[in-house]
């Protein structure tokens, strides 16, 4: 599989607003609403995989728009036990979940290289007052990412490993190609089988074994660090997908 391709596209990376593009993606926003979200990402840095973008206990200041790369925000319980509970892609608003809160309960790590856009958190009052539509769609998409949440926790009950693996390879696939309608079947996935164990809770042994299973099922393929989707409605069959973004109806959203 090569290293080049739609599957590495970084939609966003040289772009003003990564975030404009996530929302255009969902319906349309003019050219007043694009600027509002572009001053958002005026800052950039780069971080190389493995760097800390926040500690967990840190004060909420600052939220990042990511625009290149893979982060992930991680707990650990008292006994030292990481759980993923985000994994995050170009367009995420990282930090956004502790927006209401004084601290953040997680950690957030880059797991690839990623370039963020750091603004603080009182910026969006601007956004608010200013943009009731541009409040919506950010609201939506806060709902969204609840209802693929809800989603996970149930097929978590039902303790299938099979499920929990292709639904993490249906939900990955479907908000990257979000924001790249390049993506065909395939996806440059940057996490190990550890953190991916940590994201569906099952150790990575049993991640490796479960991948084999849906291989021989014929549902899906590896290729290195790529995941190619061979059938849908095979993983589907399996996790129950629902595919949360074709579902959506923003006819309501206000014009500003």
């Amino acid at each position: 599989m090569s290293e080049s391709g739609p599957e590495t596209i970084e939609p966003c990376e040289d772009i003003e607003s990564c975030l404009a593009e996530k929302l255009r993606a969902l319906a349309p926003i003019n050219q007043t609403q694009a600027a509002l979200l572009a001053a958002l990402e005026e800052e950039r840095y780069e971080l190389a995989s493995g760097d800390e973008l926040f500690a967990s206990g840190s004060p909420t200041g600052d939220l990042f728009v990511l625009k290149k790369g893979w982060l992930v925000s991680e707990s650990y319980s008292t006994r030292g036990q990481r759980s993923i509970v985000r994994v995050h892609h170009p367009g995420d608003i990282v930090g956004a979940s502790q927006i209401p809160y004084a601290t953040t309960p997680y950690r957030a790590i880059a797991r690839s290289e990623a370039l963020v856009c750091p603004f603080p958190r009182q910026s969006l009052i601007t956004l608010f007052e200013r943009s009731p539509r541009l409040s919506a769609m950010l609201l939506s998409i806060a709902m969204l990412e609840s209802a693929e949440q809800e989603d996970r926790a149930s097929v978590f009950r039902r303790n299938s490993a099979v499920a929990k693996l292709a639904l993490f390879a249906q939900q990955t696939f479907g908000r990257l190609k979000l924001m790249n309608g390049l993506l065909h079947d395939r996806f440059h996935c940057p996490l190990t089988q550890s953190d991916i164990g940590d994201v569906v809770g099952m150790t990575s042994v049993h991640v490796s074994r479960t991948f084999s299973r849906l291989e021989q099922d014929g549902a899906l393929k590896r290729h290195g660090s790529f995941i190619q989707i061979i059938d849908n409605e095979k993983l589907s069959a399996h996790s129950g997908y629902i595919d949360r973004y074709e579902q959506l109806d923003l006819s309501w959203l206000p014009k500003d």
